[in-house]
């Protein structure tokens, strides 16, 4: 396996070293998609927010830091999720964040789970966009929000990683998935375009 091939799959699923080292970096990299991922989900106490591939925690930590939401973060990575739960053991402890190793496409929790929902970076890993919306909108309350923030096409283009492995969605594509499944879609792009936000509400 070559190093790009290598680091795509760290990246779509962090295990090891290899994979503690990816999601490091990982972090830092996409602190901006952070930053305007939280800025839009806009959290009250009152929310129960899903993170789709929480990775190691990163992003979840800094909310439940700020917030008195409830949280609960997917991964399809278990190894990953060992050094979520270490990195959010606090909140954890008390009852208020929880993990588990699921596939977004076949989610376990109950209809109308939660009132907000999140994904960054993670959508060109999905197999499909069609049943992994449907299960998303499912787990939303009525009203309730998925944000999915993303690098566009043409940013990944310019990383040599992204050839193997990334499946590259189309604008049409992300916004015809998340129409049929209920939502009304909104796409903010930031970053001098480099990256969009797409904010699906649930009808």
């Amino acid at each position: 396996m070559g190093i790009n091939s290598y680091i795509a799959k760290q990246f779509s699923r962090p295990e090891g070293p290899g994979g503690r080292l990816v999601s490091t970096v990982m972090n830092r990299q996409n602190r901006p998609l952070y930053d305007e991922t939280i800025r839009h989900l806009a959290l009250c106490d009152a929310d129960s927010v899903l993170d789709i591939g929480c990775g190691n925690g990163y992003v979840l930590n800094l909310l439940a830091q700020a917030h008195g939401a409830s949280f609960a973060g997917i991964d399809p990575a278990a190894g990953i999720l060992k050094a979520a739960a270490r990195r959010c053991r606090r909140f954890v402890a008390v009852g208020k964040m929880h993990f588990s190793c699921q596939d977004v496409g076949a989610l376990s929790f109950a209809d109308g789970a939660f009132t907000k929902a999140y994904s960054i970076n993670t959508v060109y890993f999905w197999d499909k966009l069609d049943r992994p919306m449907q299960e998303i909108g499912r787990v939303l309350k009525p009203g309730g929000v998925f944000l999915n923030t993303l690098y566009t096409n043409q940013a990944l283009a310019r990383l040599s990683h992204t050839q193997f492995g990334y499946r590259r969605y189309t604008a049409q594509q992300l916004e015809n998935a998340g129409a049929k499944a209920g939502f009304q879609v909104r796409a903010i792009p930031f970053l001098q375009g480099a990256a969009v936000c797409y904010i699906y509400k649930k009808e």
